[in-house]
């Protein structure tokens, strides 16, 4: 047993999975919370049109995407693109899981687009956060 976790925390595969489920989780957490205030934006201002709400609910997805993929690959500090598109995805089943248990439980046309797109912003997310030169602390 011992020498299995060894080779898992050499191969850094643990690393990566703790990463990818601290950064869904960090994700999921931003999608409730952004989609908490777009409820109390609507409720504020009830003049939106009912055809839009599931681009904005789609928009929002995307930036949470970019929020888990972002913070799974500030974790790891390397791969951003895989990490950010795994991320994506698994933010993908999440939505998808929820929509069938809670909603109407349908595949329709946008199904395939919030599968790209959060695979897109997750991907962005990752690649910015590899990218992101630590700060200078100046003592």
């Amino acid at each position: 047993m011992k020498a299995i976790k060894s080779t898992i925390a050499q191969s850094g595969t643990a690393l990566y999975i703790k990463a990818i489920i601290f950064g869904t989780l960090a994700g999921s957490m931003s999608l409730a919370v952004l989609l908490a205030l777009g409820c109390v934006g609507l409720l504020i201002t009830s003049s939106i049109p009912h055809d839009y709400l599931s681009i904005i609910a789609i928009a929002l997805c995307a930036v949470s995407s970019f929020i888990s993929g972002y913070i799974s690959a500030r974790i790891t500090k390397e791969k951003g693109f895989f990490i950010g598109v795994i991320s994506g995805i698994i933010m993908f089943v999440i939505v998808l899981l929820s929509g069938l248990i809670w909603g109407d439980g349908s595949f329709t046309f946008l199904t395939p687009l919030k599968l790209v797109l959060l695979m897109l912003f997750g991907a962005l997310g990752g690649i910015k956060a590899v990218n992101k030169k630590d700060r200078i602390h100046i003592k």
